[in-house]
């Protein structure tokens, strides 16, 4: 019991990293679909995911900001790779009765995270409009703060 154990432990782990790709790709592909059939002015697309401890959820919800409705939503639920996004009609409508449409503890947890990333969309898209808005009317000259907080300085 040699070399052939490092061997048997080494592939193991590429037929692991391979499936996990795999498992990314299939749901970058879901999240891209959704994306082309959902796009458009005033629509958000935000996910979250619930983990437990043998199963974990992840949805998938498109909300038109201005009716302040879910219009789309996928749930992907499973504990193997081989979970798909599915349709999830039960989480239309609108979203502040959103987390009373769960069904399951996993997927509360996953509207959950959806819904603090939606609020912190809404707060960054917000904040753009005020700064624009400052900026087309000449009130700030200065340039907004890169991602980070980090800041530049500028020559003169």
């Amino acid at each position: 019991m040699g070399w052939e154990f490092a061997a048997l432990l080494i592939g193991a782990l590429v037929v692991s990293l391979m499936l996990g790709l795999w498992q990314q790709a299939r749901y970058a592909r879901s999240v891209n679909a959704m994306v082309r059939q959902h796009h458009g002015a005033g629509r958000l697309l935000v996910t979250g995911r619930g983990l437990g401890k043998l199963r974990g959820t992840i949805v998938m919800l498109v909300v038109d900001d201005s009716a302040d409705q879910v219009i789309a939503a996928q749930a992907l639920r499973g504990s193997t790779i081989f979970a798909r996004a599915k349709d999830a009609p039960q989480l239309l409508g609108p979203v502040a009765t959103l987390p009373g449409r769960a069904g399951d503890k996993q997927t509360g947890k996953a509207i959950e995270m959806a819904l603090n990333q939606l609020k912190a969309t809404r707060a960054r898209a917000k904040d753009n409009r005020i700064r624009d808005n400052k900026v087309n009317n000449n009130l700030v000259s200065t340039p907004a703060p890169s991602a980070g907080g980090a800041r530049r300085k500028v020559q003169p």
